[in-house]
C-alpha cells in the first residue's frame, strides 16, 4: 500500500534523505521515531505527494508523482492524514471539520454528519464546539476523528500524540491499530514514547533516520568505546594523610587590625 523505492527529499539544497526504500502492506503498521529535524515530517508529506521527490513513491500501486493533479486529488481521498499543523479550520465546529472529509469524497449532509457524530464520540469531543474554544489535545483529537472517518485505504500521521498525555496516546493507539484490523496500512512519525512501546507489544515495525536514510532501529550499530586510555589517564584522587587538593583562603583582616 505504501512503497519507496530509492526516494529522496531535498530541502534548500541540502538532502533530508536519500535512497529510502520501504514497502507497508495493508493491515501493517510502521512507527518512524527519528529524532527532531531528522525529516520524518518530510516524510510524510513526500508520501502524501504534498512535496516532490526523487526515485519512485507509491500508494496502492499508484506513483504518486506521475499523477495528474486531479488525480492525485482523487487517490487523496484513499488516505487519513494527521498533519502535525492540525490543518482545522478554527471557526468552524468539531463536527464540520470532520464532515468535510466527507463532504468532498462525495458522501450525502445526513450520512457525512452521523459519521462524523460517531467518530467524535469515539474521541470524546463534542462536534458542537468550534475549533478556537478547544484546547490542543481536544483539537488533535478531532483531526484523528476527520482522518479515520472515512475508513482510509492507508493513515500517515504526523506526530499525532504530541499534545497528549499517556491516556490520549493509548487511546490513539487503540484507534490506529483498530484501522489496521480493517486492513490500513500505517505510516506514523512519532517520538512518544507510548507509541514506540506499543510497536515493541504489537510487533510494529519502527524505523528511524539515521545519517539521511531510513533504516530499521534495529540494524543502527553502536561501537563499544574502548574506555582503558581513559581509565588510565584518570588523575589520582587524594588520600586522607595527603595534602588536600584545595587552599583555602587566608582570613580577611578587619580595617581596624591592618598595620
Amino acid at each position: 500500500m505504501i512503497a519507496l523505492g530509492r526516494a529522496g527529499l531535498a530541502f534548500a539544497g541540502r538532502p533530508v534523505f536519500v535512497d529510502a526504500e520501504l514497502a507497508i502492506a495493508a493491515g501493517e503498521v510502521v512507527i518512524v521515531g527519528a529524532p527532531a529535524g531528522a525529516g520524518a515530517s518530510a516524510l510524510c508529506a513526500m508520501i502524501a505527494g504534498l512535496v516532490p521527490a526523487t526515485g519512485d513513491v507509491a500508494i496502492a500501486g499508484h506513483r504518486v508523482g506521475k499523477l495528474r493533479a486531479s488525480s492525485l486529488t482523487r487517490l487523496r481521498r484513499r488516505l487519513g492524514l494527521v498533519p502535525q499543523d492540525l490543518a482545522l479550520l478554527p471557526d468552524a465546529s468539531a463536527r464540520a471539520n470532520v464532515e468535510l472529509a466527507l463532504a468532498v469524497a462525495g458522501v450525502r449532509a445526513g450520512e457525512a454528519r452521523r459519521r462524523a457524530d460517531a467518530a467524535l464520540a469515539e474521541v470524546e469531543v463534542d462536534g458542537d464546539l468550534a475549533i478556537a474554544s478547544l484546547g490542543m489535545a481536544a483539537r488533535q483529537r478531532v483531526a484523528w476523528a476527520r482522518a479515520f472517518v472515512r475508513n482510509p485505504d492507508v493513515v500517515i500521521a504526523d506526530q499525532p500524540t504530541s499534545h497528549q498525555d499517556g491516556a490520549g496516546a493509548a487511546r490513539f493507539v487503540e484507534l490506529l491499530a483498530a484501522r489496521a484490523a480493517d486492513g490500513a496500512a500505517a505510516l506514523v512519525a512519532s517520538r512518544d514514547a507510548t507509541l514506540a512501546e506499543a510497536a515493541a507489544r504489537r510487533g510494529w515495525r519502527t524505523l528511524t533516520i539515521h545519517q539521511r536514510r531510513l533504516v530499521d532501529v534495529a540494524t543502527i550499530v553502536v561501537e563499544d568505546i574502548d574506555a582503558a586510555p581513559l581509565v588510565e589517564a584518570e588523575i589520582p584522587r587524594p588520600t586522607e594523610d595527603a595534602v588536600p587538593n584545595v587552599v583555602p583562603f587566608p582570613l580577611a583582616r578587619s580595617a581596624g587590625n591592618r598595620r
